[in-house]
C-alpha cells in the first residue's frame, strides 16, 4: 500500500518525515494540455510561490529544454542541487513568461501537510461506506464536528489507538461529533474490521488513495478534526489525545 500520493502532487513528495536535503520546487503536477506540465496547485512557502507560479499555469520548459510531462521536470529538479537557480518557461493568463526559481530543501512530510491543511477548507470526498452510517459527501456533514482517522489493521498504533476513538464516537457521537474511519485497505477488509475491532462509526475504503493524497496521508494513525464549517483545526499522527482535546474544544 502507498502512503504517499502518486506523481501528480507535491513534486518531490518522497517518503520522509524529517527535512531532507533533496531539491524541491513544490508544485502538484499533471500532465499539460499541450505537453509540458500543468499547475495543479502550488505549495504554501515553496520555491514555486515565491516565483509567482500559480494554479493554471503550465510549465513548458526548464532551462530552454522543452519538457514532454511531469516526469521531465521531476528528472531536472532531482538532478540539481539545492540552491540552484532554474529558468522556467510558463505560460498562463498572464501569458508566456520566463521565471528564475531557486531550488530548496524539501521541508519534513509533517510541515508539509499541516502547511497545505491546517485552518483551511477539508478537502470534500464521496465515501465509499462499508459499515456504519452512511453520508453522500464530506461536505454534507457541516453543521458537525468530523474526525477523520485514517487507520489500517496491519498498523499497531491504529490498533491502540481504535478504543478510544471509538469512546469518542459513544461519548459524542449524539452531540454533534461524526467519526468517520478511512482505510485504503480493500472494502472487504474495511467492512470486516467493524465487527472485528468494535468499530460502530462511519467506515470508508479508500482503495484508490484519492481520499489519502487528498489529506496528504504519509503515516498512520493519522486525525484530522475538522470543525463545524468545514475547517480543518488539528492534525495530529498517533496523538489521539491532541485530537480528543481539539473535539472536545470545537463541541463546546
Amino acid at each position: 500500500m502507498r502512503l504517499l500520493p502518486p506523481l501528480a502532487v507535491l513534486l518531490l513528495a518522497l517518503p520522509s518525515l524529517a527535512a531532507t536535503t533533496v531539491p524541491w520546487l513544490g508544485i502538484e503536477m499533471a500532465p499539460g494540455s499541450h505537453g509540458g506540465v500543468a499547475v495543479r496547485g502550488v505549495a504554501k512557502g515553496s520555491p514555486a510561490q515565491r516565483a509567482k507560479i500559480v494554479a493554471g499555469d503550465q510549465v513548458l520548459a526548464i532551462d530552454q529544454r522543452p519538457i514532454g510531462g511531469p516526469e521531465d521536470l521531476l528528472k531536472a529538479v532531482q538532478a540539481a542541487p539545492v540552491g540552484a537557480h532554474l529558468k522556467l518557461l510558463v505560460v498562463g493568463k498572464r501569458g508566456e513568461r520566463t521565471i528564475d526559481v531557486t531550488l530548496e530543501a524539501r521541508p519534513a512530510e509533517a510541515a508539509l501537510q499541516r502547511g497545505g491543511l491546517l485552518r483551511l477548507a477539508a478537502p470534500d470526498f464521496v465515501p465509499k461506506v462499508r459499515a456504519g452510517a452512511k453520508f453522500a459527501k464530506l461536505s454534507a456533514l457541516k453543521g458537525q464536528v468530523v474526525l477523520l482517522d485514517f487507520y489500517a489493521t496491519w498498523c499497531g498504533p491504529c490498533l491502540d489507538a481504535i478504543p478510544r476513538v471509538e469512546k469518542l464516537h459513544e461519548a459524542f457521537g449524539g452531540k454533534g461529533l461524526k467519526v468517520i474511519g478511512i482505510s485504503t485497505e480493500s472494502a472487504a477488509v474495511v467492512a470486516a474490521s467493524a465487527r472485528t475491532l468494535g468499530m460502530k462509526y462511519s467506515l470508508v475504503s479508500d482503495e484508490d488513495e484519492q481520499i489519502s493524497a487528498r489529506y496528504r496521508i504519509h503515516a498512520l494513525p493519522t486525525l484530522v478534526v475538522i470543525d463545524r464549517k468545514g475547517m480543518i483545526q488539528e492534525i495530529a499522527i498517533a496523538d489521539v489525545g491532541a485530537a480528543d482535546r481539539a473535539v472536545r474544544e470545537l463541541l463546546k
